[in-house]
């Protein structure tokens, strides 16, 4: 009995390529077809959305029939058996709070962190969750923590009080306080309707712990509809929006977007908010 090389006793000639460290066939192996050389993308972030029914029980977007609400997670499609997938590295370090006994808050789409108090329920940082506003565009949060989640039986996923980042176009504002201002404004549209009563409080300066970085906040008030189910008497949705300089080159304002529930027993006071903002750092 022989072997590739001839007698199964004789020492096979093998060649190897030194680019590869692979064995090179012999010129007779060379005469099979040429195997198929498929390229080994990475596999593309989807974005899977489903409807739900409410945010901080705002389930009164429903109602006007303007709105719609979306929970959103982002996650790669099964990799095929010629894709070569490997994990994430392990981050060196557990992030920590810089606030005692509150809970730090990550996205998988923003390069920042907060803090938000304990008995705040936190999201997966790759979870988006958002509203379509009239115009048909979609607002959406990253990075999302949830205060009082599910207080409302009526309504899917409701909290008394939601925050998270979002963006605004450098090119769409002329300036930092007027992107925290118009932020408020339109979630304060996309998550109440078309005309919501709002009042819209005075800009400020918030330092916060990314660098000695200087913040803008506002805080736009909104009375949502009676009618929908759970309502609060007010809703307090405040921007906390990071200069340019905190990320330089990409042409959009980062802000931490919070909005909570006003005038019910433990609502988030705007000291709390504000606290949260202050704790904004790189990741």
């Amino acid at each position: 009995m022989t072997g590739p090389g001839g007698r199964i006793d004789e020492p096979r000639p093998w060649f190897v390529d030194p680019l590869t460290g692979q064995p090179l066939e012999t010129e007779a192996e060379q005469t099979r077809p040429l195997p198929v050389v498929r390229d080994a993308d990475p596999p593309r972030r989807r974005l899977r959305l489903r409807p739900t029914l409410g945010v901080l029980g705002l389930a009164v977007v429903l109602a006007v029939g303007t709105t719609a609400t979306y929970q959103a997670k982002t996650a790669p499609p099964p990799p095929s058996a010629h894709e070569l997938v490997l994990p994430d590295p392990a981050p060196a370090t557990r992030i920590r709070p810089v606030i005692a006994g509150w809970q730090p808050v990550v996205s998988d789409d923003h390069p920042f962190v907060y803090d938000v108090p304990p008995d705040w329920k936190l999201e997966e940082p790759d979870v988006a969750i958002g509203y379509e506003t009239p115009a048909g565009d979609l607002v959406t949060l990253q990075g999302v923590a949830r205060f009082r989640r599910a207080f409302c039986p009526s309504t899917d996923l409701s909290a008394r009080a939601t925050a998270g980042f979002t963006t605004i176009d450098e090119g769409e504002v002329g300036g930092l306080a007027q992107a925290a201002e118009e932020t408020t404004l339109r979630w304060a549209e996309a998550a109440y309707g078309r005309s919501p009563k709002a009042e819209v409080g005075e800009t400020g300066p918030l330092p916060v712990l990314d660098g000695g970085t200087t913040a803008t906040a506002v805080t736009t008030t909104v009375v949502p509809d009676p009618d929908g189910p759970c309502p609060a008497p007010s809703v307090a949705i405040t921007a906390i929006a990071l200069p340019l300089r905190a990320l330089p080159g990409s042409g959009r304002y980062h802000v931490l977007l919070v909005l909570a529930d006003q005038e019910i027993p433990g609502a988030i006071a705007r000291d709390v908010v504000l606290k949260m903002g202050e704790s904004i750092r790189r990741e």
